[in-house]
Formats: C-alpha cells, structure tokens, sequence
C-alpha cells in the first residue's frame, strides 16, 4: 500500500512537467491572430519582438506600443471503451492570456523593447470524482514572459535581433488518492527560469518579406523549496504514510525553429505563410527526486526515492498560413488558417494533456482610429481529432479511451504607433 502511496505522489510530479511543456496557447498578437497566428516575416508593430525580434528594427514608427488579451473557452471530450469507466468531459474556466509590447527606435537602424506575454495560462478541470480521478481532477497554469530586446538593421534588406527571456512559472494540481473517498493531493510550485529567442528579418524587395526565428531550449528546474506536496487524508493511521515534502526534478523546453515568408500581392492584398518545428524529442524520460527524509514517519525508511516515467514525445511541425485584405485607408480584414501536430505518443498519453492534431480557423480586422491608433480583433476556433491513446506507464494501469479537444478563442488589441 505504501508503495502505491508514493507512486501516486509521482503521477502528481510528472503532471507539472508535461503541463508546462505540452500546453501552450498561441494568442500573442490580436494581428496576427486573425492571420492564423503568422508572424515572423512581418513588421506591423512591436509585437514583433516575440515573432521574430529581428524585425523590431525596420519598423516605420519611432516608437509602438501594443497590447490585448484573450479570452479561452476549451473543453476536452473523453469516451471511455470499457464499462468500467464512465465517459466524461472536462469543465474548465475560461482563461485570459495577455501581451504587452513597447519598442523605441534610438537610432534609424538601432532599435530596443521590452515584451510582456503569456504563452501558457489554460486549466483542465475534470473534476473530483471523474473515472481517471486518480490521474488528475483539475490543474492549472500560470506563466509570464519577460523580453527584453534588442534590435539592429544592418544594411536595407537585413536586420537582426535578440531578446533574453525571464520566465516566471507558477501552478497547482489536485488529485484523488486511494486512500479514501476525499483524501487529496495537492501539487503546486513556482520558478524563475531564463532562455533567448533569436531573429533574422529580410526584405530582399519591396514586396517580400523573409524570416527567421530561434527560440532556445530552457532547462526547467524545480528543487525542494519550489515544489511541494501536500496531503489532505481522513484517516490518521492512513495520514502518517503522506508527509508533506519537495521535490526536484528537471524538464527540458525544447527549442524551435521558425520561417515565415509574407509578400504584398498588391495595394490591397498581403499574404503570409509560416512554419514552426519544434524539437520535442528531447522529451523522453522525466525523473523525479523526492526530498530525502531521515525518519519517515511510517515505517522510519523512506521506501520512494525517485520515480521515472516514458513520455516519449516526437518532433512536431505547426503549418500556418493567412492573408490580410485591406478594404479602405481605414479598416483591414484578416483570415487563416493552420494544421497543428500533436507530439504525444498513443502510448504514453496522460488526460493533464491530452493532446491531437488540430486545425484551426482564425479571422479578424484592425479599425484605424486615427493614423497612429487601431483597434485590432480576431477570433481562433480549434478542433482537435478524435484519437484513442493509452498509458502504458506502470503506475498508470493503461488508463485511456477516446479524447478530442475543441477551442473558441476571441482576441481584442489596442496598436499605438508614433
């Protein structure tokens, strides 16, 4: 029993990790929304510095500003195919990412900015007595970037730039034990971590626009002083095998490459494609290292050291594409699409994130107030294939059955260009 115990305490700990890794919502532009979410061969505004910082340089305006935020509504479907299991759907709260981008040119070719956005900020609520309750009954994610950036024009057609990134991460994740009808876990940490994002942005002609972006791979750690567990059990025999302790583990962010190619059919009409890959092989293993205690209060040995447990996530690619019609000085439409590659593995998949191949619609439209002030608005709906997938982890007992995920994302931006 006690070894069932602990190992249910490592299903907690690897939930964080595939959370942060696995889950990422792509809403860091109201403009580029409306395209399909294309960005790194275009130079609208400051928002450029998260797409590809490269471009920050050859923008028009001495200084821009923009910011806005989105409003997420996403469910996941799950169908069991045993009778043991009850089919059922997730209830989760809508979430509300945000970007907040400032840019100054101090020269004609050198050109700074700080960016502000939140590429993870969704839940997944199950709730507390769904049939992989043991699993996972809800998690939540928080997270914040902050982007300092420079940016430097080399020649007409070349510019590049660079950006540091400092991440701070926040969750918390609750879960059945087995141990009683009401009995949980609580898993929740936070961290500071850093990384880079790199750009190269060419204007070979007037009409065409060329990028290139490099977002580096950030190791995630976690020690003892930022994750933590904590129990709530009924039974005060059953209590004592559930102390309270940290943990440490280390996740690797892959990096990703990122092309984009944008060109001006004519005065009315703007097209642009992007790909993204991103290098999820490195997500293989994860290994988990529970703080040591010298008197366990159970048994006085702690019998649950380290948990190791398969992900096996491949290599994924995200293929976009949009145009932008402009109807008058005034207003400017927008619509796109993208196909979006699942990395997780049929074998190895968990409900904290249960992921598929998805297609997205996307449309919008920037108003021009004035010749330096828009408004920008865009819409996502993303569904999910259907796609039946297991986990064969030990310690997960081959839970699984159908899942497919859908999504409605609204975004509303303000521009600020002067």
């Amino acid at each position: 029993m006690l070894r069932k115990i602990y190992l249910a305490v490592a299903l907690i700990a690897i939930t964080y990790s595939v959370k942060a890794e696995g889950y990422a919502v792509n809403v860091q532009g109201a403009k580029q929304i409306g395209m399909g979410h294309v960005g790194v061969a275009l130079n609208w505004d400051a928002s450029s510095m998260q797409f590809n910082p490269g471009a920050l340089a050859t923008l028009n305006a001495k200084y821009s500003l923009a910011m806005g935020g989105s409003l997420v509504w996403s469910e996941t479907d799950y169908n069991s195919l045993s009778s043991a299991f009850k089919s059922s759907k997730t209830d989760n709260p809508i979430s509300t990412p945000f970007y907040l981008y400032g840019s100054a040119k101090l020269t004609d070719k050198f050109a700074v900015g700080l960016a502000v956005y939140t590429p993870f900020g969704s839940s997944n609520v199950w709730g507390n007595n769904w049939s992989g309750k043991y699993l996972v009954q809800d998690i939540s994610l928080k997270s914040i970037y902050i982007q300092p950036t420079i940016s430097y024009k080399l020649n007409d057609w070349i510019s590049i730039g660079a950006g540091l990134n400092i991440v701070y991460g926040e969750f918390e994740l609750n879960k059945a034990l087995p141990t009683g009808a009401t009995d949980n876990a609580n898993l929740s940490g936070n961290t500071v971590k850093y990384g880079y994002n790199l750009g190269i942005f060419l204007q070979p002609t007037e009409k065409l626009n060329v990028g290139i972006s490099y977002r580096s791979k950030v190791d995630i750690k976690l020690d003892n002083s930022e994750g933590k567990a904590d129990f709530t059990v009924a039974n005060p025999a059953a209590a004592a095998a559930f102390p309270d302790r940290g943990f440490t583990a280390t996740l690797p962010l892959p990096a990703s490459l990122n092309v984009g190619l944008a060109y001006q059919i004519d005065k009315k009409w703007l097209v642009s494609a992007d790909l993204n890959f991103v290098q999820w092989d490195v997500y293989k293993t994860l290994t988990f290292d529970f703080e040591k205690l010298e008197a366990y209060p159970a048994t006085g040995i702690d019998p649950y050291k380290q948990s190791q447990n398969t992900r096996a996530w491949d290599n994924s690619m995200t293929y976009r594409i949009g145009a932008q019609y402009s109807a008058n000085e005034k207003l400017d439409l927008r619509v796109g699409f993208y196909y979006d590659e699942t990395p997780t593995n049929d074998k190895y998949y968990a409900p904290e994130t249960p992921g598929a191949n998805k297609i997205g619609i996307t449309g919008g439209l920037s108003y021009l107030l004035n010749e330096k002030f828009s408004i920008d608005a865009a819409f996502i709906y993303s569904k999910g294939e259907k796609r039946e997938a297991y986990d064969t982890n030990p310690t997960s007992q081959g839970f699984g059955g159908k899942y497919q995920n859908t999504a409605f994302i609204p975004s509303i931006g303000i521009t600020y260009n002067f």
